[in-house]
C-alpha cells in the first residue's frame, strides 16, 4: 500500500497563529504602556543606571547556577528512561538546549528538536527526545504548581493575589494537593496510568523526589537572578516577589511569542508587589532579560561553532565544512543581518538626535538635506526589513536590492545625526552581505515566495516595536494638523514622527501587496 505524503498546515492556520502571536504581544506592549505612562524615560534610564556593578555580578551568577540547574532536568529524564549518561557530558548539550529553547516560542516544545541533534552520538532516537521532552515538562510544571501553592497559602499579597485573597488560599490548597497527590501516587509503586488512550509511565518515588527538588531550585535560581537586581533598587520580601515571578512565567508559557517577550514583562509589571515603583522593575526586567536570555543565547552559538570546527578539524575537512556552511546557513546569516541592520535604521529614526551633533550638521548642511535624510533613512531601514526575508529565499534581486540600499543606509546616517557608531555597525553589515554574495544564485521574485511564520512575527512585532517606541518619546508633543509639516533644526518630534510613520507605511503596503498576491497564495512555505 502507498504512503500517503503528511497533510500541510492550510496556509489560513499559520496566518491565523501569527496574527494571534501579534496580537498578544500588542496587548503586552499596551499593558506596558498603560503602567509606564505616568512616568518620564528618564527615570527609567536612570534606574538602570542605578543597578551597581555587584548586583549584576550577582544576577550573572545566579543565572549561571540557575542553568546549571537545569541540567538536572536531562540528568533525571535519561534516568527515566533508563539511559544513563556522565554528568559531564551533558552539561554543554543541556546548556545549549535550554538557551535555545528559553528564547524560542512554546519552548517545552522546542527544546525536543534541539535536543535530539545535540545528543544523536549519544544514541537517543527521535522518539527518546520526545520522550524526555515530555518528561521534563512534568518536571518542569511540579515545582511551578507547588511554589505557586506555598505562595497563594501564605497569603502573599501582590497585584492579582490581592484582588483574590478570598480565594487564593483554597486555590493554593489545591495546587499544593495536586503535587502531594503526584508523590503519593509514585510512593506506592503506581507505575502506570491509563485515561481511555492516554497511558502515562510514571517514575520511582527516588526519581520522582529527584524531580521535584531540580524543578524547584530551577525556578528559585532563575528568579533569583531577577530578584537580586531589582533588591538592589528597592527592597521588598523575597516570597512576594515570588509569587508574581511565577505567574508571570506561566503567562508567559502559554502564548506562542519567542521568550514571552513583552509577556513576561506586562505581567509583572501589572502584578508587582506594593510599594515597587514601575520604572525600577522596568530596569531590572531589561536587564534580567540580557542575562538570562541573551547572554546564554550568545554563549550557547559559541559553543556551537567551537563544536563544529572540533569536528571539521578531527575530519581533515575545515574548507569544505566551511564552504557547506556558508551554502546552508549564508543566506539565513545575511537575512538576520540584513533585519537588525533595518531595524536599527528604524528604530534610530525614533530616537532624538544629540542637540549638539544636530548643531554642528545644520551649520554645515541645508535643512532640507537634513529632514530629507531622516525621512530616507526609515524609509530605507523599513525596505531592508521587507527584503531581508527574500534574502532566506536565496533570490537574487532581493540581494541586489540591498547591497545598494546598505551604502545609501549608511550614508543617510551620517547625513542625518553624525552617527559614527551606528554607520560603523551597519558598514560591517554591509561586508557580511558582500561576501555572501554567491549564496544568492536564484533569479526569484522576492513576492513569489511565501514568507514563514517567523518572519511575519518579527516585522510585526518590530513595527509595534517602532511605533512604541515614538509613544514613549513623544508622547506630550503636538502632533495634529500642521505640525507633521513644520521644519526646524530641532523640532526633532516632528521628524522623528514623520520618519516613524513613513517606515510604518512601507510595512503596511508591503503587508498588503503579500494578500493581495496571488503568487504567494499558491506557492507553499
Amino acid at each position: 500500500m502507498a504512503a500517503h505524503p503528511p497533510k500541510q498546515q492550510p496556509l489560513w492556520r499559520a496566518d491565523l497563529a501569527s496574527a494571534i502571536s501579534l496580537l498578544l504581544f500588542g496587548a503586552a506592549i499596551y499593558a506596558l504602556d498603560r503602567v509606564l505612562r505616568d512616568y518620564p524615560l528618564d527615570q527609567i534610564v536612570a534606574a538602570l543606571y542605578a543597578i551597581p556593578p555587584y548586583g549584576i555580578a550577582l544576577s550573572i551568577l545566579t543565572a549561571a547556577l540557575g542553568y546549571l540547574a537545569l541540567v538536572g532536568y536531562d540528568c533525571v529524564a535519561f534516568r527515566f528512561l533508563q539511559r544513563p549518561t556522565k554528568l559531564r557530558k551533558m552539561i554543554i548539550p543541556s546548556f545549549i538546549t535550554f538557551a535555545i529553547s528559553n528564547n524560542a516560542p512554546a519552548s517545552v516544545v522546542t527544546a525536543g528538536g534541539v535536543r535530539y541533534r545535540l545528543y544523536r552520538a549519544a544514541g537517543i532516537t527521535p522518539a527518546d527526545a520526545a520522550a524526555i521532552a515530555a518528561f521534563n515538562v512534568l518536571t518542569y510544571t511540579l515545582g511551578l504548581i507547588l511554589l505557586t501553592g506555598i505562595a497563594l497559602l501564605t497569603g502573599i499579597e501582590s497585584g492579582l493575589v490581592r484582588g483574590i485573597a478570598s480565594y487564593g488560599r483554597v486555590l493554593g490548597a489545591i495546587l499544593v494537593a495536586c503535587v502531594v497527590v503526584y508523590m503519593g501516587v509514585v510512593h506506592f509503586g503506581v507505575r502506570h496510568l491509563e485515561f481511555g488512550r492516554i497511558h502515562i509511565r510514571l517514575p520511582t518515588e527516588q526519581l520522582a523526589w529527584k524531580q521535584l527538588g531540580t524543578s524547584i531550585a530551577d525556578w528559585l535560581l532563575s528568579s533569583g537572578a531577577l530578584y537580586v537586581l531589582l533588591h538592589t533598587l528597592t527592597p521588598l520580601p523575597f516570597p512576594a516577589f515570588l509569587a508574581t515571578f511565577l505567574i508571570a512565567a506561566f503567562s508567559s508559557l502559554l502564548v506562542p511569542v519567542p521568550g514571552g517577550l513583552g509577556i513576561f514583562e506586562a505581567v509583572v509589571l501589572l502584578l508587582r508587589p506594593s510599594g515597587v515603583p514601575a520604572p525600577r522593575l522596568l530596569a531590572a526586567l531589561l536587564l534580567y532579560r540580557v542575562i538570562y536570555y541573551l547572554l546564554p543565547l550568545l554563549l550557547a552559538g559559541v559553543l556551537l561553532g567551537v563544536s563544529w570546527l572540533r569536528g571539521a578539524r578531527a575530519e581533515g575537512q575545515i574548507p569544505d565544512r566551511i564552504v557547506d556552511a556558508m551554502t546552508k546557513l549564508g543566506p539565513r546569516l545575511v537575512a538576520w543581518t540584513t533585519f537588525l541592520a533595518g531595524a536599527l535604521l528604524l528604530i534610530s529614526g525614533a530616537i532624538p538626535t544629540s542637540d549638539r551633533r544636530l548643531a554642528w550638521l545644520g551649520d554645515i548642511l541645508p535643512l532640507g538635506i537634513i529632514e530629507a535624510s531622516h525621512f530616507l533613512g526609515s524609509v530605507t531601514g523599513a525596505v531592508l526589513v521587507v527584503l531581508a526575508w527574500g534574502l532566506e529565499r536565496r533570490a537574487r534581486l532581493a540581494y541586489e536590492l540591498v547591497r545598494i540600499l546598505f551604502g545609501f543606509g549608511i550614508l543617510l546616517t551620517l547625513l542625518r545625526s553624525l552617527d559614527l557608531r551606528l554607520a560603523c555597525l551597519l558598514a560591517v553589515c554591509w561586508g557580511i552581505v558582500l561576501m555572501a554574495g554567491r549564496a544568492f544564485p536564484q533569479h526569484v521574485a522576492p513576492l513569489a515566495e511565501t514568507m514563514g511564520q517567523g518572519w511575519k512575527f518579527a516585522i510585526g512585532a518590530l513595527l509595534v516595536l517602532e511605533a512604541w517606541a515614538a509613544v514613549l518619546l513623544y508622547r506630550h508633543a503636538e502632533i495634529g494638523g500642521i505640525v507633521w509639516w513644520r521644519f526646524a533644526l530641532f523640532s526633532q518630534a516632528h521628524r522623528a514622527l514623520r520618519a516613524t510613520l513613513a517606515g510604518a507605511i512601507i510595512i503596511l503596503l508591503f503587508v498588503l501587496v503579500r494578500i493581495f498576491s496571488k503568487q504567494a497564495r499558491g506557492r507553499p512555505g
